[in-house]
């Protein structure tokens, strides 16, 4: 069979990734570090800052990513990289996964050191994924530490959790009047995520985590709407119904067809789900159409708030369906989105209101990724699922 046309593009693209990455490296002695933006209250970016610790968008993030595009091309430069930006991290003011410490023990994890203490349920004041308890017991499930806390983190989940006529769901403290959200960063797809697969590999909490997962997912269905095709952001109003992976549709098949590989056991409903990711997987396809017919790509490859998480949606559809077309579709977008963008990856549009930015979400370490999946699914696990080797 004739190699795909996209694919010479693709490969060219994602080691002017990787050189990017480590022509950036703040580099000294065994450690290492990248800049990356701070921002305002309004999310405007103000100046480029070192040592930021997280898996979102800091050091730990670029360790994780590092780790993975290593086993993925047999660079053992990035190993190493990957290696010194784990000796960089230490501690963070937050607990969370994305946000704070669970993320800098899960970057250890992946760069094969010492990962230290999780942190104990008992400090988390949220539920979602980004920086609540949803994150920990990701976390915790990503690394093999399942154990007691495990289940004391479900059991705090449980409580927290508002019930309704159509399922539960948790109150945002970053949302308006603190209600609850759709989708994966602070929203039930993330938290059910958490729970199924603490389900599925934890037993102490099965039963229980997976019957908070499938009411998770009856409130976020019920949202859905048919006309729009996909789920409503919740932030805003009138609510818009994007295709990314934080607040829509690219998050949210991310996690169905996630739910789909799980056992069965579980007691997920999986013609729900497959239904639901259908819809997601379409409205990514839609979106990156449109997006890319527009003449502009203003995110950028990026995994939170550009078009890596569509993308990353479509590979994970061929993966788990068997279906090549989903594949073949998403290179040949791809394709036509490094075609709008500069050849130097640094001034690709990010996940932030400024270019330049090499972090896991929002710039060009997620891109990388995304590139080396199209290129090759079988070497890396998805990056959208924070899932560390195939």
């Amino acid at each position: 069979m004739p190699e795909d046309p996209a694919l010479p593009l693709l490969r060219k693209t994602l080691e002017r990734c990787l050189d990017a990455i480590t022509a950036t490296a703040l580099t000294a002695g065994d450690r290492a570090g990248w800049p990356s933006w701070e921002l305002d209250a309004g999310g405007e970016p103000v100046c480029m800052v070192g040592g930021r610790p997280s898996l979102y968008d800091g050091d730990a993030g670029m360790a994780w990513a590092l780790a993975a595009l290593a086993r993925a091309t047999d660079r053992e430069d990035l190993a190493g990289l990957a290696t010194r930006a784990a000796h960089s991290m230490l501690h963070a003011d937050e607990p969370g996964l994305l946000s704070g410490q669970a993320g800098i023990a899960l970057a250890h994890h992946a760069a094969g050191q010492a990962p230290g203490q999780l942190p104990d349920p008992s400090v988390f004041q949220g539920a979602d994924l980004t920086g609540g308890l949803a994150g920990l017991l990701l976390a915790q499930v990503r690394m093999g530490r399942c154990g007691t806390s495990t289940v004391q983190a479900v059991d705090q989940l449980d409580e927290m959790a508002t019930a309704t006529p159509t399922g539960v769901c948790w109150p945002e403290s970053n949302a308006p009047e603190g209600r609850p959200l759709c989708g994966m960063a602070h929203g039930n797809s993330g938290i059910a995520l958490a729970l199924a697969e603490a389900a599925a590999a934890h037993p102490p909490c099965a039963a229980k985590a997976a019957a908070l997962a499938v009411q998770a997912l009856r409130w976020e269905s019920a949202w859905f709407s048919p006309i729009e095709g996909g789920w409503p952001d919740l932030r805003t109003e009138p609510p818009a119904h994007p295709a990314l992976w934080c607040h829509g549709a690219a998050g949210i098949a991310a996690v169905r067809l996630r739910l789909l590989q799980l056992p069965a056991g579980l007691g997920l409903p999986a013609d729900l789900l497959r239904a639901e990711a259908e819809a997601a997987v379409a409205a990514c396809g839609t979106e990156l159409q449109r997006e890319l017919g527009s003449g502009g790509v203003p995110g950028g490859l990026t995994l939170c708030h550009g078009l890596g998480g569509p993308l990353e949606a479509l590979v994970l559809a061929s993966e788990t369906w068997q279906v090549r077309a989903h594949l073949d579709a998403a290179r040949q977008l791809a394709a036509a989105a490094v075609d709008m963008l500069d050849d130097d990856p640094l001034a690709w549009p990010a996940g932030v209101r400024a270019p330049g930015s090499t972090g896991l979400f929002v710039g060009v370490a997620g891109a990388a990724l995304v590139l080396a999946r199209l290129l090759d699914p079988g070497r890396l696990a998805s990056p959208a699922l924070l899932l560390g080797r195939p």
